[in-house]
């Protein structure tokens, strides 16, 4: 009886120590620029403004355009991308009167997680910090 509880016993460690060691070996999804992908979602800065809005973006061969909905809310550019950061070079340039703030396009280098469905991009701002939560479209 007792080696029977001593097997028992040394089976169900090897078992729970084989389910713990298995480890997801999961490598960062790449933005591809050369796909064609279109993204909805919102955006929100956090300790500063406190604003939040809606946010569209499009990505095709390397360039971007994005809307929000604030005034003056458009950018558009080229997009240079590594493992963990992305960079809108923004070549759209519009006065925005004062009375409107900023429109939080995206527009400068930003870190970014993709997992084929949901893109997240933030920046740690001088007052704060500002998310985007993104889903293809």
């Amino acid at each position: 009886m007792t080696a029977m509880k001593r097997h028992l016993f040394i089976s169900s460690l090897l078992i729970a120590t084989m389910l713990c060691s298995c480890e997801k070996n999961e490598s960062p999804m790449n933005l591809n620029l050369n796909e064609d992908l279109s993204f909805n979602g919102t955006f929100k800065t956090i300790n500063s403004e406190n604003l939040s809005g809606t946010v569209f973006l499009h990505i095709s061969n390397g360039y971007y355009q994005c809307f929000t909905s604030l005034p003056y809310g458009r950018g558009a550019g080229k997009l240079e991308v590594n493992t963990t950061t992305i960079n809108f070079i923004d070549t759209l340039f519009f006065i925005v009167p004062a009375i409107y703030g900023p429109s939080y396009v995206l527009s400068g280098e930003h870190y970014y997680k993709i997992d084929g469905e949901n893109l997240e991009i933030w920046r740690e701002k001088n007052v704060g910090s500002i998310e985007y939560d993104l889903k293809t479209k």
